[in-house]
């Protein structure tokens, strides 16, 4: 059972507001000067993003969008704001302070409206190089799932895309604008900033969608003229990074609501949830502390390498995981978290927090938080799902999990408490924190400060991946479960303890983090493999006891069945 919790954001402030004399420019002999025009006071008033709305500058009885505004400036107390136009001069009335508070207000509103100028410029190079190959595009394509639910999303909402015109944002190698023009869109235009753009254009002019296929090759930031405002009927994206957010590309994807969707318009995707759950893998966690094994080399060449043992350990731990995760290894009912992308604010995605509350269904070390992402597409016709949960097809986007820098020993029925932490940072990603503890106690862990930029691909890299048991069909039109299936947790029988599948060191003896729990493990952490002769015999699993001592001084061996062997050959969860 899970509490459901909805996400905290960080605090929208309020919408700002001066006062000033309205200036005319004067042209003089020497150049020109600033000087009071027959309007008077006039209010300046920095709008907030409201539903549906694009932040505005309310100037008098005039308004302008942040994206009309080429730049803001101030001369003392004067104010002045250069519009494409014509350019405004307002004498704040509280002086030279209060107009360098406007001008930074006003700069910060708009890049934060024109986000890609606040990202880091390298960052941005590198996103858009990486999807203007063709390479990058085929492995998405390729994802049945994932083309093929979109497909049936547009395909089987033919009220939605017949005679509309449609916004493909972030079009990539245009599929969604092909699919909507066979769907009878009568106008596409397929928004790409890299070179793909040129590719789109190649392709639907050998489809014949040439006609209804307009590629405007720019950021959507960055439109002017070639859209107008609030004249599309329907955006597609696909504008969904690892663990949802990733990328933030969702920003751009809102960006393109609030100054081109009519009002009523549809959104394919129209809502994700966002979905964390605790798990228990036992193999990840032993090769994740294995990778210190090399640093702990005490004469490599003559030099002892073990110093650095702590930071591999620190550096192993700051990369999420993505793989594919085994059902088996969730030990909680998962956490949905739902985002409406016809009203979330772009502020809302800056700083989230995720609070969790978990009962444990297995007494279990829990090695961290899982998560995963739902999206739907709700049109008039059809709702089609993609759900990218572990029991569900597999996708490119895999699933990802966060290692705590300890585990937690829990008992079955215990609570574990927590949340989760997101961070934007200028590299278009998040910084990540978890938290978490054993509820009604002082037993707490966490995680290090997670680069979700700075993925480690497993599925890549491990030969103990699991692969997922669930196949796509196209022509099935049964919609993917979001709910996990129930999973048999009754523990089998426990086989003899196996030799280490690493002859070397344990993490916890290489200074890997001993859980918080009771129990005390032994087996490997002087890099033996042979076998104790009191661990022939077929234990039972027992519980963790008092929660409040510490427990896995030194991790033991793995039983077939994932559990830990502790003391004397007793199996421990």
């Amino acid at each position: 059972q899970a509490a459901f919790c909805l996400p905290e954001t960080m605090a929208t402030p309020p919408g700002r507001l001066w006062k000033g004399a309205d200036l005319a420019w004067e042209d003089t002999a020497d150049g020109g000067r600033w000087v009071p025009s027959p309007v008077g006071v006039v209010e300046l008033e920095l709008t907030e993003q409201a539903k549906g709305m694009a932040p505005q500058l309310r100037l008098g009885e005039e308004t302008v969008l942040l994206s009309e505004i080429n730049s803001v400036d101030c001369l003392g107390a004067v104010l002045i704001i250069f519009l494409a136009a014509a350019s405004r001069g307002f004498r704040l009335e509280n002086g030279a302070a209060q107009a360098l508070e406007a001008r930074d207000a006003i700069r910060k509103a708009k890049a934060d409206a024109e986000r890609m100028e606040g990202f880091d410029k390298a960052a941005v190079s590198t996103y858009f190089d990486y999807y203007s190959k063709l390479a990058n595009q085929e492995n998405m394509l390729q994802d049945g799932y994932r083309t093929g639910q979109y497909k049936k999303s547009i395909a089987m909402n033919p009220s939605d895309f017949q005679g509309k015109v449609v916004m493909d944002v972030g079009a990539g190698s245009g599929i969604l604008s092909y699919f909507a023009a066979q769907a009878g869109a009568s106008k596409v235009f397929a928004v790409e900033a890299s070179s793909m753009a040129s590719a789109i254009e190649q392709i639907a002019a050998r489809n014949d969608f040439g006609p209804s296929v307009c590629v405007v090759g720019k950021t959507l930031e960055s439109i002017r003229d070639e859209v107008a405002p609030n004249s599309v009927d329907i955006l597609v994206s696909e504008p969904i990074g690892t663990f949802l957010f990733n990328e933030r590309m969702i920003e751009t994807y809102i960006y393109a609501r609030d100054h081109f969707l009519k009002p009523g318009g549809k959104m394919f995707p129209s809502s994700s949830d966002l979905v964390i759950a605790p798990f228990s893998d036992n193999t990840l966690y032993w090769e994740q502390g294995c990778k210190a094994t090399f640093w702990s080399n005490k004469s490599f060449y003559g030099v002892d390498l073990s110093a650095a043992v702590g930071r591999v350990l620190e550096e192993e731990l700051s990369q999420p995981v993505v793989d594919y995760i085994n059902p088996e290894c969730l030990v909680s009912k998962p956490l949905k978290v739902k985002y409406d992308f016809y009203t979330v604010k772009r502020s809302e995605l800056e700083d989230i927090k995720l609070p969790f509350k978990f009962q444990i269904t297995q007494p279990c070390l829990v090695h961290g938080i899982a998560g995963w992402f739902d999206a739907f597409f709700e049109g008039t016709d059809k709702t089609i799902v993609l759900s990218t949960a572990p029991w569900n097809p597999g996708t490119h986007w895999y699933q990802i999990r966060f290692l705590f820098k300890s585990p937690l020993a829990v008992n079955a029925g215990q609570w574990i408490d927590g949340h989760v932490h997101m961070e934007a940072n200028k590299s278009q990603s998040y910084f990540i924190r978890i938290e978490a503890g054993l509820t009604g106690s002082t037993i707490r862990t966490a995680s290090q400060k997670i680069n979700l930029r700075d993925p480690k691909y497993r599925f890549f890299s491990s030969q103990n991946v699991y692969i997922p048991q669930t196949h796509y069909d196209y022509h099935n039109d049964d919609q993917p479960s979001v709910e996990q299936p129930e999973i048999d947790k009754t523990p089998p029988p426990f086989p003899p303890r196996p030799q280490s599948m690493f002859p070397m060191q344990g993490p916890q003896a290489m200074g890997f983090p001993a859980a918080q729990g009771t129990f005390h493990m032994q087996g490997h952490s002087q890099g033996n493999t042979q076998q104790p002769a009191q661990q022939q015999q077929q234990p039972q699993p027992q519980l963790f006891e008092n929660q409040g001592m510490q427990g896995v001084q030194q991790i033991g061996g793995f039983g077939a069945a994932g559990g830990y062997w502790g003391a004397n050959g007793q199996a421990a969860g």
